[in-house]
């Protein structure tokens, strides 16, 4: 069995409620950099070297968002996000492909497929973090009474 890595984010860079996000890819560098670049930004990191690994990594671990690469051997991204998404304990899992093949095509078969976002390799570390920011940050549902920042950056604050 391929070696999948665990690790934890540094306490003093932890957020509150640490979210766990699972990289699925299979090429070694790219699992690092990511590995390193979401603890550093305090993610609780979990890595998976191909599709069948991610599964099991998914069902186990239980993480927060996971970042899916399509081009992998033994099970290709495309595969994996089906399995995903028809495995009840992982269906709802927010799933990001990572991936080179920059057709539109590709993009929308993912979205269709259940993906909620997709980025195309090579990316920017930045732009990814906002991504992963936005789709994990607590939603505020009906909650009237939630505070927001506008575009320019100034409290709105709730219905009275």
């Amino acid at each position: 069995m391929n070696e999948s890595r665990t690790k934890s984010a540094a306490p003093d860079e932890a957020r509150e409620a640490t979210k766990k996000i699972l990289a699925v890819d299979d090429e070694p560098d790219v699992l690092d950099f990511l590995q390193l670049a979401l603890e550093k930004n305090g993610y609780l990191t979990v890595t998976a070297p191909n599709g069948t690994e991610g599964l099991i990594r998914a069902h186990v671990e239980q993480p927060d968002l996971i970042l899916l690469d399509i081009m992998m051997e033994e099970m290709d991204g495309w595969e994996t996000l089906r399995l995903l998404k028809l495995d009840e304990s992982s269906c709802d899992i927010p799933v990001v492909i990572l991936s080179a093949r920059a057709e539109p095509r590709d993009k929308i078969r993912a979205l269709q497929e259940g993906a909620v976002d997709y980025i195309t390799k090579p990316f920017s570390l930045r732009e990814t973090l906002e991504k992963i920011r936005t789709i994990l940050e607590p939603a505020t549902g009906g909650d009237q009474d939630a505070e927001t920042k506008n575009d320019d950056g100034e409290v709105e604050g709730g219905g009275d």
